[in-house]
């Protein structure tokens, strides 16, 4: 293999590989990219973890064809230390890899690319087409209630789900759940229900900003029986699926609720992450919610200090006081996407709902704290 490729032309396509290389893999050869010639003028990169797989092209000017896997460290590290400009990449019989600009040149030892896990496969799915930026905010907007626990299999995952033309993603961890929806007349007759691990849909959530492009671009996102792709700009995306059936998560968002508070997300969440700054026990940030005719006051006490704030609010149904994780509550009021929001209570023991003032384009439930955690 012989190619000319631009120091910033590769590095972008390192930077989107590199999402899928495992520096502590027991699989020596999947430390490595795999580097190949396609056609006289790109070269193909690819990189899997075996879970995850991806593949992306970069422009170059093919003067050999071939292919060689070189350490995804060692080659990423030399690579970006190289000043701008053409770069030589060449390889021999031996799999040694040349590197050379116009006042440097190094040799990395390289591995048979016969030896590489195949990405590719020629097997189909089905397929719909979402665009970009509606697929990252379903992601974006549950990714972070996953379990990153990894003895808790299923719900390690984000569940897509399609069903009479809504899709939904869905995501829990036993103390809070996440859920988005989208309605659109071009995914109707197209239903299903796949769990696709969160930490790769991260990485894939990723990739799709790095790609750049329009937000209303449509990616095409396609189903196997095991796996799902995604094909942003010159990239394929490929991550295996989890098995088993996903938590009945209808069953414990609440159906009724006896209060209703309308607040300012924006002014809510900058209370909540003053009074987060407060650590309850050294470590953990609890806050405590005391909801009152026109207004909620959020406080917090610790080791180091204590405060209070107050937040104008419309409330419908009785007083409340309830606790929170800081965490869980900031995490679930970045998500939303309004400017005023609606949360639903029962009791100061029982989960609690944030959604829209209107509709239910978006639920984030959460599991409060007992008031006893946070003396304040």
């Amino acid at each position: 293999m012989k190619v000319i490729v631009k120091q910033e032309t590769i590095i972008k396509a390192l930077n989107v590989v590199l999402k899928a290389v495992s520096p502590t893999s027991t699989m020596e050869i999947t430390k490595g990219i795999l580097l190949k010639t396609s056609g006289d003028m790109q070269i193909v990169l690819s990189a899997t973890d075996i879970q995850l797989a991806i593949t992306t092209t970069a422009d170059a000017i093919v003067n050999e064809y071939g292919g060689v896997v070189v350490s995804a460290r060692l080659f990423t590290d030399l690579v970006r230390k190289l000043p701008s400009g053409d770069i030589l990449i060449s390889t021999d019989e031996k799999h040694v890899v040349s590197i050379k600009t116009e006042k440097s040149e190094y040799e990395l030892q390289g591995k048979d690319e016969s030896e590489f896990p195949r990405v590719e496969s020629e097997e189909e799915g089905k397929k719909i087409k979402i665009e970009k930026g509606l697929l990252q905010d379903m992601i974006e907007g549950v990714c972070f209630s996953a379990s990153t626990d990894e003895s808790r299999g299923i719900i390690t995952g984000v569940l897509f789900e399609m069903n009479e033309g809504a899709l939904s993603t869905v995501a829990l961890d036993g103390y809070r759940v996440a859920v988005k929806r989208e309605k659109r007349e071009a995914f109707e007759g197209e239903d299903f229900k796949i769990v696709i691990p969160a930490k790769n849909l991260r990485e894939a959530g990723k990739i799709l900003s790095d790609v750049g492009g329009s937000d209303e671009e449509e990616v095409v996102f396609e189903i196997g029986e095991n796996w799902v792709r995604l094909y942003p700009e010159g990239t394929t995306i490929r991550i295996n699926l989890l098995q088993g059936e996903f938590i009945k998560y209808r069953d414990v968002i609440p159906k009724d609720n006896r209060i209703a508070l309308k607040v300012d997300k924006n002014e809510l969440q900058s209370a909540v992450e003053r009074a987060a700054m407060i650590k309850s026990d050294g470590k953990n940030s609890f806050v405590r919610l005391s909801i009152a005719e026109d207004v909620v006051r959020v406080s917090s006490r610790g080791l180091e200090g204590k405060g209070q704030e107050t937040v104008a609010a419309e409330k419908t149904g009785e007083d409340l006081e309830i606790g929170f994780d800081a965490k869980f509550l900031i995490d679930a009021l970045k998500a939303a996407e309004d400017d005023v929001i609606e949360m639903n209570f029962n009791t100061g023991v029982s989960p609690s709902l944030i959604r829209p003032a209107g509709g239910d384009r978006y639920e984030y439930l959460i599991l409060p704290v007992r008031l006893s955690t946070i003396s304040a």
